[in-house]
């Protein structure tokens, strides 16, 4: 099966979706998925399951029960970089790696086997690390540069616990070979340290510390390569309370300044990571330029969008595949596309999902600078008291306690002076339209249509300065 073909099976296997979506996270056109899909039907009738269905041009897969995942587990659905991944890591942890052996337990053709492992002989080579060949058997360790041989372990090992949404029987066999620690045990150390620091917790730092102990742990106390930062001026404090956090596990000191520049870049990633910040630097100067950010916004959004922002960064480092739908709203969508654009202009790479992430940050962020102090919502209803309305305005000021949101039935509102009505920057209403600009008609004054009224009236405001 095709590296296309697999792809596009990881997709579906997220669940129902429209065709239109799968284009945004499969390098394919719409013909070619068609003709993969039919590739996979094939595959599908084979194995004995029901192939991929369509309906008004969304797919979906049927009988996705636990039966149906664990056969799919059990498959070895390997692209070729996810081979050469597995490879790599078996060389760099056990110094030499038989071509034989492991041509038959991935079930390639001879040939395939030895495309991949130069594949793997030529990465290494332009990291840094030499290896020799040996009579056809295999390929070997010959020189190694330790701090890129543990980066690249690193980032390898990484790759296979955070991706877990769609693991072959070789990446679980890999898995349990190499998961040798309490992994339950590093959670309990991991959520000391992040609630020590007061920082936030992601899977990424996560298996940063995990994976670096385990190749510890493998090939002996590591003297890690921290780039530099012991230099940051909390460096020392950092480490000296992460000395004196009594933890389950017993580290070695190398592994505790390991420890404490991991809880410095989990603090300030966006600024130690040069790449991150300068694209995220250029992403923020081109938001403020379409949506016409006066300094003080833009320092606001800075600071709240950075953790989105570089979750889709590393979610697309690392090849974490997750669908998220697509937006009802058409404004959402809108936004959606002002973000992908961005993007694109920049040369930033992302996921369909984080774009879409991204973009309901920014709303968020739009959200949280217009309802504030001063802003006045009226709510017009054939029936202020039902008990069910009722409830749903109590939480909209439990979401919302700056602004005043009030109540009123639809004949107070019918006798209401024009003064008075432009005196309200929104009007939601559950009865008839009127010719007011401020107003929003709603079928019901539920929770989830008074929130798309919310959103959709700061994103019309800001697409006016978006004209303009």
């Amino acid at each position: 099966m095709s590296n296309k073909a697999i792809a596009l099976l990881k997709v579906l296997l997220h669940g129902d979706i429209h065709l239109d979506e799968i284009t945004k996270y499969v390098d394919l056109d719409i013909n070619s998925i068609e003709r993969n899909i039919n590739v996979l039907n094939e595959y599908l009738h084979e194995k004995g399951i029901k192939p991929i269905r369509k309906v008004n041009n969304i797919y979906s897969l049927e009988n996705r029960d636990e039966k149906f995942s664990e056969f799919f587990s059990k498959l070895d659905i390997l692209s070729s970089r996810e081979r050469q991944d597995i490879y790599c890591i078996r060389l760099l942890l056990d110094g030499y790696i038989n071509l034989e052996k492991e041509r038959q337990a991935m079930g390639v053709s001879r040939t395939t086997a030895i495309k991949d492992l130069k594949k793997v002989r030529e990465f290494l080579e332009e990291e840094g690390i030499k290896v020799e060949s040996r009579n056809s058997k295999g390929i070997f360790l010959k020189e190694i540069n330790e701090g890129n041989l543990y980066n690249i372990l690193c980032e390898k090992i990484m790759k296979l616990f955070i991706d877990r949404e769609f693991l072959s029987k070789q990446r679980k066999e890999l898995l349990e070979e190499i998961d040798i620690l309490e992994e339950k045990e590093y959670l309990k150390v991991y959520s000391q340290i992040t609630e020590k620091f007061k920082l936030k917790k992601s899977s990424f730092s996560y298996y940063a510390i995990y994976t670096m102990a385990i190749i510890e742990k493998i090939k002996g106390p590591i003297n890690y390569e921290i780039n530099g930062i012991e230099n940051h001026e909390e460096f020392n404090e950092t480490l000296l309370e992460m000395e004196n956090i009594i933890t389950p596990i017993v580290f070695s000191s190398e592994f505790k300044r390991f420890l404490a520049s991991v809880a410095l870049k989990i603090r300030y990633n966006c600024d130690l990571n040069n790449p991150l910040k300068e694209s995220y630097k250029k992403f923020i100067n081109k938001v403020q330029e379409i949506f016409k950010l006066d300094d003080k916004e833009k320092k606001k959004l800075c600071s709240q969008l950075v953790t989105c922002y570089t979750m889709g960064y590393l979610d697309k480092k690392y090849g974490v595949l997750w669908v998220r739908k697509s937006p009802n709203s058409e404004r959402c969508k809108r936004l959606g596309q002002i973000v992908e654009e961005i993007l694109k202009e920049l040369g930033i790479d992302m996921i369909y999902s984080d774009v879409l992430r991204l973009a309901g940050c920014i709303t968020n962020f739009f959200m949280l600078e217009e309802y504030v102090e001063g802003f006045k919502v009226l709510s017009v209803s054939r029936n202020i008291d039902n008990e069910y309305s009722q409830r749903v305005i109590e939480a909209m000021k439990v979401f919302y306690p700056k602004i005043s949101f009030t109540t009123e039935s639809f004949l107070e509102f019918r006798f209401k002076s024009k003064e008075e009505i432009d005196s309200y920057n929104l009007i939601i209403s559950d009865t008839e339209s009127y010719s007011i600009k401020t107003l929003r008609k709603v079928n019901t004054l539920s929770l989830r249509e008074i929130q798309r009224c919310f959103i959709e009236y700061v994103l019309d405001k800001r697409f006016e300065n978006f004209k303009k």
